[in-house]
C-alpha cells in the first residue's frame, strides 16, 4: 500500500471517528485494532497517531423517511410538462 492510500485510509477513520462516537472510544482503547481494521498498521516504534478533534460545525440530520409517505409534488411546471 503506497502512503496516498494510506492517507486516505486515516482520512476516512478520523472522518467516521468524528461521526461515531463509538469508533472514537474503541480508538482511544486500542488504536492498533481500529487502524488494523482501516488496513493501516502501527510503526515499528509502536506509536499510533493522534485523531483529530471534530471541528466545531453545525450538524443538522433530517429524517426523510416520513417526509417520503406525504404527498412530495405540489403540481410545479415541471410536473405538468412531463405528464403532457
Amino acid at each position: 500500500m503506497d502512503a496516498i492510500e494510506q492517507d486516505w485510509r486515516f482520512a476516512e477513520l478520523v472522518a467516521l471517528s468524528w461521526i461515531e462516537p463509538d469508533l472514537s472510544i474503541r480508538y482511544a482503547q486500542n488504536p492498533s485494532q481500529v487502524l488494523a481494521e482501516f488496513g493501516l498498521h502501527v510503526d515499528g516504534d509502536g506509536s499510533t497517531p493522534d485523531l483529530p478533534p471534530a471541528p466545531e460545525l453545525a450538524l443538522v440530520i433530517e429524517d426523510f423517511a416520513a417526509a417520503s409517505a406525504a404527498k412530495a409534488c405540489t403540481g410545479c411546471v415541471g410536473c405538468k410538462i412531463a405528464a403532457n
